[in-house]
């Protein structure tokens, strides 16, 4: 699915953000990235994402891979409703269902400034998920949701993602526990 080789990136010559990292990932795998603040866990999911472009090294996707990534920022469009975000990547049908499946079923028309900060994670997370990823990039996505509420994305995630390999970073042990299936240090 993902596989990464002796990658090297830096924003200015003087100090690394990553130096020779290599991964492998599969399919279904949930690999939590894991470091301290500034180790390079959002550059390496950007620099899978195209976003960014690595100095040294390589990052090969499986032919036919579609990403998605839900950012640190929930990106929500302020003019839109919780649904017409989902909908610019998908149908209104799989917009309602998805949202209705993270909890937002009585959210559908109410725009990103009335929702709290966890509604919008989960509006943010919804989008990512309508766009049908084989490799899901969360980058610290669950801050904000209450347990209860991380416990039912996590088993969604689990049971009708299973096949989508999610890469996340976080810096809470409970979810690194809960959910991950393989921790890697930078």
């Amino acid at each position: 699915m993902l596989t990464i080789t002796d990658l090297s990136f830096s924003y200015t010559s003087e100090r690394p953000i990553l130096e020779g990292f290599s991964l492998a990932a599969a399919r279904g795998e949930r690999i939590c990235i894991r470091g301290a603040s500034g180790k390079g866990k959002t550059t390496l999911l950007r620099l899978i994402a195209g976003l960014e472009t690595p100095q040294k090294g390589t990052i090969i996707l499986e032919p036919g891979c579609k990403t998605a990534m839900v950012f640190q920022e929930d990106r929500l469009l302020p003019w839109l409703t919780a649904k017409g975000n989902v909908s610019l990547v998908s149908d209104d049908v799989s917009a309602v269902r998805l949202l209705t499946a993270l909890g937002l079923g009585d959210a559908l028309d109410a725009k990103p400034q009335t929702l709290s900060g966890g509604m919008c994670r989960r509006v943010a997370l919804a989008r990512a998920l309508a766009v049908q990823p084989d490799l899901l990039l969360l980058d610290e996505a669950f801050k904000g949701i209450d347990p209860a509420r991380k416990a039912e994305i996590f088993h969604l995630l689990q049971t009708q993602y299973r096949d989508c390999c999610i890469l996340f970073t976080s810096h809470e042990e409970a979810e690194i526990v809960s959910f991950a299936t393989r921790v890697v240090e930078l």
